[in-house]
């Protein structure tokens, strides 16, 4: 089994941490319906990005900075749970 990133136990006292992993693991149908919802709206940035309608806009450098600052952020958000992927 994969170890949960820090950043889910960053900032919470020591005597909670354990806990908190336990239930993190224990939430998994939750948490899979999330990545899959994470992973849908990331696919739905790529068939976006892949229509060639989007140069038809004079913006579309805007409109490409903001895809990828998305991107970014759900692929920062998936990663969290790589634990879920073992």
């Amino acid at each position: 089994m994969r170890g949960i990133s820090t950043e889910w136990l960053k900032g919470l006292p020591k005597d909670e941490q354990e806990e908190f992993e336990k239930s993190l693991r224990h939430s998994t149908a939750v948490l899979s319906r999330l990545v899959q919802l994470l992973d849908e709206q990331t696919n739905s940035l790529d068939r976006i990005e892949n229509s060639i309608e989007v140069y038809d806009s004079p913006s579309w450098a805007y409109k490409q900075a903001h895809i990828n600052g998305e991107r970014s952020r759900l692929t920062k958000i998936r990663q969290l749970f790589n634990f879920l992927d073992s």
